[in-house]
């Protein structure tokens, strides 16, 4: 029998089109091409967890490699991490984006690095007062929680988790209290709509049914929750809602201002001559420059439209940075712990009987799926093969192969 591994994603593909959790819950299947959600959310992950490294520890990339990296963007060849953690930061976003992809314009993705840059400079500023409210007990923590076979029971499925990877727990000063905390990226406005939908989606409902499971099971006494103390009392979400505005035309006299002072919007920048008499660069970047009635205009650098978003950030930091508590009951906690075994249920009764439907209306529902292409196309995939073009396997060169009846799955 094949472990279920429930999750809120696995939970949500199955509900929305069974074809789509089969692919890739089940024979691991993803497309190859990387995407810029899951890419841009994952380095605000990664930046955040760089910034929260203790000055001072050994290094723990270096600690991976299980030597000293001369070249190593955290320590730079010392093994120990360093008190300019922004500085760190900076190094592993100039290392993640030195090399453009096939995909992308060079401009485009020095726009991406900038936004992470400046947006994480912004977060830094707007919530430099956090850690005094709070102290971080775990990060990155990676919970599987049983599943029982119903609200009351004391017996647990067999093969049955449920998986999440929180961010961190988080105590609040003043009250003692734990929290989830999760931190979100969106391009969606973060209005009542957005915080209604997060508050009742099954994600962050996981994380605070999970957290106090685990408590209850003593799974968080290494970080000095017990099952005694007061239950996990909510989650609090930090959201990022990434930048919308772009690179733009400076005015002609703005153009004049900045090629006679070098500054603009606060900052200072070098002004030269680029290989040709009537181009220009800005910071050693060429700039696009265009011939007007009175003079030139210049349109802004990657560089240029970072001191512009920043002062934006400064502008505005609500419609950017949001952090609000999500809180449940305890009627609202104990509807999702028995879904859990339900979904289990159905999850077992599809594959035994191999009935694995597609639902038409989920192609692109909110996103285009993944897998569209792929269905269209009328492939056949066999467990075992190697996988299809355009696609990759998620967990190595061969996937496992499920424990049921059939050995080729057709999409036509």
């Amino acid at each position: 029998m094949r472990e279920l591994r429930l999750s809120a994603s696995s939970n949500s593909d199955f509900l929305s089109c069974q074809r789509r959790y089969q692919l890739s819950h089940i024979y691991g299947l993803k497309t190859d091409t990387d995407k810029e959600s899951l890419r841009v959310g994952g380095r605000w992950h990664t930046c955040h967890e760089m910034l929260e490294l203790k000055p001072g520890v050994f290094c723990p990339r270096c600690a991976k490699r299980e030597e000293v990296d001369v070249a190593c963007y955290i320590c730079e060849g010392s093994g120990r991490v360093p008190e300019d953690r922004m500085g760190v930061v900076t190094r592993y976003l100039n290392k993640v984006y030195a090399v453009t992809p096939d995909n992308m314009t060079a401009d485009e993705w020095e726009l991406e690095r900038v936004n992470l840059l400046y947006s994480l400079i912004g977060h830094q500023w707007y919530y430099k007062d956090t850690e005094d409210r709070f102290t971080i007990i775990g990060s990155e923590l990676k919970l599987e929680i049983p599943i029982y076979r119903h609200q009351h029971s004391k017996r647990r499925m067999r093969k049955a988790v449920f998986v999440l990877k929180m961010d961190r727990l988080v105590r609040e000063k003043a009250t003692g209290l734990v929290y989830v905390w999760e931190r979100k990226s969106t391009s969606r406005s973060l209005n009542d709509d957005y915080w209604q939908g997060l508050t009742q989606g099954d994600q962050v409902t996981g994380y605070v049914w999970g957290a106090r499971i685990a408590q209850k099971l003593g799974l968080l006494a290494a970080y000095g929750v017990s099952p005694e103390d007061t239950l996990i009392a909510g989650a609090f979400c930090d959201v990022w809602h990434k930048p919308t505005i772009g690179p733009r035309m400076l005015t002609q006299k703005d153009t004049r201002v900045l090629m006679e002072t070098g500054q603009y919007l606060g900052e200072v920048f070098s002004i030269g001559k680029g290989a040709e008499d009537s181009s220009t660069n800005i910071n050693g970047i060429p700039a696009q420059v265009v011939q007007g009635k009175q003079g030139i205009a210049i349109r802004e650098t990657a560089g240029m439209f970072g001191a512009r978003l920043l002062q934006d950030i400064s502008d505005r930091p609500e419609f950017y940075f949001q952090q609000r508590p999500c809180s449940y009951t305890d009627a609202d906690l104990a509807a999702f712990g028995g879904k859990q075994p339900m979904l289990a249920r159905q999850i077992r009764y599809v594959e035994g009987n191999n009935i694995w439907l597609a639902d038409l209306h989920s192609c692109n529902s909110t996103f285009r799926c993944e897998f569209y292409d792929f269905c269209r196309s009328g492939a056949k995939y066999t467990p075992g093969d190697a996988a299809p073009c355009g696609y990759k396997l998620g967990w190595g060169s061969t996937p496992p192969v499920p424990e049921i009846d059939n050995k080729e799955i057709s999409l036509e």
